[in-house]
């Protein structure tokens, strides 16, 4: 069975390095929201295999090995196929307001099916071999979750080698290995084999790395792809450089910049061209602003601060605009900390002398890391902290592409934020929606032990437009009427909303700088403003309700700018930023009665009369949905330890799918069904998760203080005794059922890969309302009910189990 074992391995492994990839491919090609829902869709073809198996039983026999060598070799082939098919079915979701909806849904179904097959073939392939060796199950599982384990990590050292589609060969090279393994036919072995080696080697040989072609034009980048200096896979996103100065001779315009389009346009940031000259440019500024920043309010702290020996801070430092603007008014020092470590490499290197040498100014320090992370790590004080529409479009570093995690957009963000300022030291922040800024950065300085919140801050926002990134100035000390005036002056082209000398007129009402939100107005304001913790991270989670806002209404906060970007997330009818969770949840109904349903009324096991067939539906939906809660749940809080939270993600991932093989493994060492003992795994996870919640925050404290590498051996000794017993449940569920009717464990099988999406979804939904902790809690009664339920189920084993042995005899 060793060969076979690797098989699991092999094909596990390349399930889940084959939907972490696809993210990828489809935050690139769409948005991470819709990213998440189409591979949301696509895995729930994971357990569609299981009620196929349950339908449509393969006998045990010599072919049983034919059918899996069989379907991991049509599952390579087709995972190579996704590259020329995805191309050829270009989406936009924009279309489907237009005349060409029709073309837009067939080419979304035809996708969808597409990236179905591979995860179809993978739950057949493992659905079959956990039928046919139940008894070996626990074994078997502890081989599924260690090669999930390893294919968790791959992406990282993988994707800036090999980009997404040289892992897509990764992933068949895989397949590949895995029909090798269960075939039993030497030549096929040996074929298979070759055929891998070469799948593998392949993508290493390629002269340059090889892309999809886009599918939106987001930010124009599909049509000025043709224009690009160069594309590189960064782990946390994918950068190209598009030269606007090419263009600018095409047009007749005299463009200063080459864009840095991160993920297809997704998120955005620029190259401004500059000779170096930092006194030219300062006395260029601002009139002259638009040739060096994308806007002058880049500069407006900087200029606050001239000649000051400022120590500034740049949290998204990008292209290096901030750090221009702090050299150009004198700083003494600049740290720069930005999350997609390639723009910092190609700032110094290639693109080093175009910027004026910016990132190698000796005055700077700017490295790959994350803002709050950074803040933690260090004691230094700073007169200015930046931070300008700082967040990444990559939903595996964000955690999940439906929960849109936003932590630097927090109490307890600002919090840190004051924490390291000097006494009048000023927070520069140019963010959308800024009423939920203030009420946020409100209820930190309060927090903090300050008072009069108002007399401290400044807004500004384009005049009579939708400005996305208006200006969020807070000051440690009460600003004074000569710097609001000297702010007014540089920023003339703006308007002053929220003045500290004028706040009679100010379009926000004296709550929104007091602690304490008031509930009335959380539930009178049209969108959802109560300050985000790091609990509740969900800063951009604002949507109410699928009605339009008015264009403008003071009584309940909603300017052209707030209006405006909620009303433009309507354009298809509805809104596209809840969309996922609507179709993935109307989804989720649809395969839990076809689910459900199907074997119920056509499957053996299901027409059969047997005692706990409820019992086993309910029992593997708990498995299902409270291993994935704990596991998403764990990745957002795990990352304020690690900080990172690309290693965040990696950790936490790794760190549960290899605590949980070992976790099966040990249960059939420890013989926890034969001596009676099922009841262990249950206790052990209340316990541990009990344990996790109260000193969770104790530990958090106690170590972020140290470095990268120890947090997260931390975070892996605090995680690893949950994961140990999550393991545990699923293959004693699988024994328990092993002597029902034939096509029951696939049925079972199903239900734990159905439940597993439910449960995401559930998470993604229940944790923006209720936060975190809570939902972490609904994950322990998830277990908790399962445990109720085993009783039965073990109850029904022994009764089976007896029989079986009288038959025997």
């Amino acid at each position: 069975m060793n060969k076979q074992a690797f098989g699991i391995f092999s094909i596990a492994l390349a399930s889940l390095l084959l939907e972490l990839v696809l993210i990828r491919i489809f935050d690139v090609l769409w948005y991470p929201n819709m990213a998440y829902m189409i591979i949301t869709l696509a895995v729930f073809s994971f357990g569609l295999a299981g009620v196929y198996l349950s339908i449509r039983p393969v006998s045990l026999g010599s072919r049983t090995w034919l059918w899996l060598s069989s379907a991991t070799l049509i599952m390579a082939i087709l995972t190579l196929l996704i590259l020329p098919a995805i191309d050829r079915l270009p989406f936009d979701y924009m279309d489907l307001s237009q005349e060409g909806a029709k073309g837009a849904l067939r080419n979304f179904f035809l996708i969808y099916l597409v990236i179905c097959a591979p995860f179809f073939l993978a739950g057949f392939s493992l659905s079959l071999i956990f039928s046919h060796y139940a008894k070996q199950i626990r074994r078997l599982y502890f081989w599924d979750l260690i090669g999930a384990a390893v294919g968790s990590v791959l992406l990282i050292p993988l994707l800036p080698k090999l980009g997404t589609v040289g892992i897509l060969y990764i992933v068949g090279g895989f397949c590949l290995v895995s029909s090798a393994c269960f075939s039993q036919n030497k030549i096929w072995t040996r074929t298979t084999s070759v055929l891998a080696l070469i799948t593998f080697v392949a993508p290493f040989n390629w002269s340059s790395i090889k892309t999809f072609d886009p599918h939106m034009d987001k930010r124009s980048f599909r049509t000025l792809q043709s224009i690009s200096e160069g594309t590189w896979w960064d782990p946390i996103s994918k950068v190209d450089i598009i030269d606007y100065e090419e263009l600018g001779k095409i047009v007749g315009r005299d463009y200063t910049f080459k864009w840095i389009a991160y993920d297809g346009g997704t998120q955005t940031s620029y190259f401004y061209r500059f000779d170096g000259d930092y006194e030219k440019l300062r006395a260029s500024l601002p009139e002259d602003a638009k040739l060096h920043f994308w806007n002058r309010y880049l500069a407006i702290s900087h200029y606050l601060k001239a000649d000051s020996d400022a120590q500034v801070l740049v949290i998204g430092s990008a292209g290096g605009q901030e750090t221009k603007a702090a050299l150009a008014y004198n700083a003494a020092h600049v740290d720069g900390i930005e999350l997609v470590g390639k723009v910092v490499e190609l700032g110094k290197t290639t693109y080093s002398e175009y910027i004026g040498n910016v990132m190698n100014d000796p005055r700077t320090d700017i490295r790959r890391g994350e803002g709050r992370s950074y803040l933690r790590s260090t004691d230094k004080r700073y007169d200015i902290i930046q931070i300008n529409s700082n967040h990444t479009s990559s939903s595996i570093a964000a955690g999940s592409g439906a929960m849109q995690s936003a932590y630097l957009q927090t109490v307890e963000a600002y919090e840190e934020f004051f924490s390291r300022l000097r006494n009048d030291g000023i927070l520069h922040i140019n963010h959308h929606i800024y009423p939920k800024m203030v009420a946020t950065a409100a209820q930190a300085w309060a927090n903090s032990g300050r008072r009069n919140f108002r007399d401290y801050v400044m807004v500004f926002e384009a005049s009579g437009m939708h400005d996305n990134l208006p200006t969020f100035l807070v000051k440690m000390s009460p600003w004074t009427k000569e710097e609001t005036e000297l702010t007014r002056e540089f920023m003339s082209s703006f308007s002053l909303v929220v003045n500290p000398f004028d706040s009679d007129n100010s379009f926000l009402t004296q709550p929104f700088f007091e602690p304490n939100f008031p509930q009335e107005l959380v539930d009178r304001i049209p969108y959802r403003v109560a300050p985000p913790t790091d609990d509740q991270p969900f800063f951009n989670s604002l949507r109410k309700s699928v009605d339009e806002l008015p264009n403008h209404q003071d009584d309940v906060f909603v300017n052209s700018s707030i209006s405006g970007l909620l009303n433009s997330q309507r354009s298809t009818g509805i809104p596209i930023d809840i969309v996922h969770l609507i179709v993935t949840a109307g989804a989720a109904l649809i395969f839990a009665l076809i689910f459900t349903f199907v074997p119920l009324f056509f499957s053996r096991a299901g027409k059969a009369k047997w005692s706990g067939k409820g019992s086993l539906l309910v029992y593997f939906s708990c498995l299902g949905a409270g291993f994935i809660i704990f596991e998403l749940i764990f990745i957002q809080v795990f990352m304020k330890l690690i900080g990172f939270p690309l290693y965040a993600y990696t950790t936490v991932f790794f760190t549960f799918l290899f605590g949980a093989g070992i976790g099966s493994l040990m249960s059939e060492k420890m013989r926890l069904i034969e001596n009676r003992r099922w009841w262990l795994p249950f206790v052990g996870i209340i316990v541990s998760t009990l344990l996790l919640i109260i000193y969770k925050q104790y530990l958090f404290d106690l170590f972020l203080q140290y470095q990268t590498p120890v947090r997260i051996l931390i975070s892996i000794a605090m995680i690893f005794p949950l994961a140990f017993f999550l393991g545990m449940p699923f293959p004693m569920g699988i024994l328990a059922v092993r002597f029902k009717p034939e096509g029951t464990v696939a049925w079972a099988w199903a239900f734990n890969g159905l439940f597993t999406v439910v449960g995401g979804i559930f998470c993604a939904i229940f944790s923006v309302y209720f936060g975190f902790q809570a939902t972490l809690v609904a994950a322990m009664c998830a277990y908790i009910i399962a445990l109720v339920i085993y009783r039965r189920l073990y109850s029904g084993y022994v009764s089976d189990l007896s029989s079986s042995s009288s038959t025997d005899d």
